[in-house]
């Protein structure tokens, strides 16, 4: 049982995760936090520009970071639900055949999914 309890919520997983363009906002934390290293790094811009434009930047880098963190605890609030449901299910969940059972159906899927959306 635990077993097919685990292929669906790592298959909603990986749906949560791709619908929510998690690689995107990766890129836009990574893209935003270099511009903001690479202004205050700057000799050439004053600091007048600096104290304008990094609390600006932060904010990006905060709500990037917290949209990513969102969606985590959303991925890790439906383990914590199917647990509840289902006794022992985050004990199967970490052990060695319940994580290595989960990578392969993550990937497999993503794989597949992958190869037939294009």
């Amino acid at each position: 049982m635990n077993h097919l309890i685990l292929l669906m919520i790592c298959l909603l997983s990986v749906e949560i995760f791709i619908m929510s363009n998690y690689l995107t906002l990766i890129k836009s934390l990574t893209k935003v936090c270099n511009k903001a290293i690479s202004i205050i790094l700057n000799k050439n811009i004053s600091d007048h520009w600096k104290e304008n434009i990094i609390p600006k930047y932060s904010l990006q880098m905060m709500k990037y970071s917290m949209q990513m963190l969102l969606i985590l605890f959303v991925i890790i609030f439906i383990f914590v639900v199917a647990d509840n449901l289902f006794s022992g299910f985050l004990a199967f969940t970490f052990s060695w055949n319940g994580i290595i059972e989960s990578i392969l159906i993550a990937f497999s899927y993503a794989f597949i999914r992958k190869l037939s959306f294009r």
